[in-house]
């Protein structure tokens, strides 16, 4: 043996105790990620098996062993739990309800039979199985952090190997029933190993976490709160510098007597028509468009290398989208309409060059009746 197997357990005690308290506390101050709270909750459940691992090393009290690798693999559960939820974004609850009743099943059976040694080894597959699978889902997610989320897969791939040996050195040692506590090189090198992996993954986690809630600031920074559009700042910190590429569209739209809406159906209807026009916009944007809302009733569409036929094919299909659209008001059901100004940029033009065609292209339209698409003319 490296060193006393009870010290090994115990320190894995305190560091699942101590990374649970920290990954709760880190919790409780945004209430965002809730994957990290289960997280938290899957090392809580850790303390309790590696306690009850050191008791069982010491008394070798028989219900103490099915109690601790029940716990153990109910943690790991919950691990997959969290990686889970980190991927999907959802909590699968019947999938993992499944995964945690097959685990009982298998653990369980060979115990109430008496033959803990198969337990155990039941056990330490299903411990590498459920880590194994934990450390797919963090890889399949791992777009979103490439750093810290393949450093956290890579991790439980590792301890999920550990438990392997475990198994093996039970099922060579012969009978089905233990006559002492496993104990040996391998009990000693899956502790190590699991020492540090639980270490690194709970650092992982919270790096992992502190760049999600960034993230999650600066969306909300970009994105304008009513409609879900861009707003004014995210388009100008795109484009704002940048000379455009020849046929960059970009398209300025002004909800029609805005004003009056406001006055006459209430200031609620208002914003209903601002996020319906918002909903007209987005079924005429690809993944090469970008669709702001630019404050107050206008919004902008900036169409990237789509050239004035395009362009103008766009803007019509919103402009006649919107002019269908019923919206509600205090007094009922109304309709609105919307002007649209189109520039495209025949030769290196600036942002701000473009938006100004456009805008007067827009104001063109306002005056010439509205509920119309105007082009400006070629820069």
């Amino acid at each position: 043996m490296f060193v006393d197997q009870t010290s090994l357990l115990l320190a894995l005690g305190f560091a699942a105790l101590a990374l649970s308290a920290t990954l709760f506390v880190t919790w409780l101050a945004s209430r965002t990620e809730k994957f990290i709270l289960i997280w938290a909750v899957g090392a809580g459940v850790l303390v309790t098996a590696f306690a009850g691992f050191s008791i069982y090393a010491v008394t070798s009290i028989y219900i103490l062993l099915w109690m601790s690798n029940m716990t153990l693999s109910g943690g790991f559960v919950i691990f997959f739990a969290a990686a889970c939820l980190f991927t999907e974004r959802r909590l699968p609850s019947q999938r993992v309800a499944a995964v945690g009743i097959s685990i009982v099943s298998a653990i369980t059976l060979p115990f109430l039979f008496g033959l803990d040694a198969l337990g155990a080894m039941i056990g330490n597959i299903v411990n590498c199985i459920l880590l194994a699978a934990t450390a797919w889902k963090f890889w399949e997610g791992r777009a979103e952090a490439p750093i810290w989320v393949t450093g956290i897969s890579s991790l439980y791939s590792i301890t999920s190997l550990s438990f392997i040996p475990c198994a093996v050195m039970i099922y060579l040692k012969g009978p089905l029933v233990l006559t002492a506590p496993p104990s040996g090189w391998a009990e000693d090198v899956n502790s190590i190993v699991g020492l540090i992996g639980l270490t690194g993954i709970g650092a992982m986690s919270l790096a992992a976490n502190q760049a999600r809630v960034a993230r999650h600031h600066q969306a909300e920074a970009n994105t304008d709160a009513l409609t879900g559009l861009l707003n004014r700042r995210a388009i100008f910190d795109l484009f704002g510098k940048a000379k455009l590429h020849t046929n960059t569209a970009a398209l300025i739209f002004d909800l029609d007597h805005f004003k009056s809406i406001n006055d006459k159906h209430g200031h609620a209807a208002g914003d209903e028509a601002l996020r319906r026009f918002a909903q007209v916009m987005r079924k005429q944007q690809t993944r090469d468009t970008y669709a702001v809302r630019m404050g107050g009733e206008e919004f902008l569409l900036v169409m990237p290398e789509a050239g004035a036929t395009q362009a103008m094919e766009a803007a019509e299909a919103i402009r006649s989208g919107f002019a269908h659209e019923i919206l509600q008001g205090a007094s009922g059901g109304f309709r609105g309409t919307v002007s649209v100004g189109v520039a495209v940029v025949s030769d290196a033009e600036s942002f701000d060059d473009i938006l100004r065609r456009a805008d007067n292209a827009l104001y063109t339209a306002k005056n010439a009746g509205r509920n119309r698409v105007w082009a400006a003319a070629v820069n």
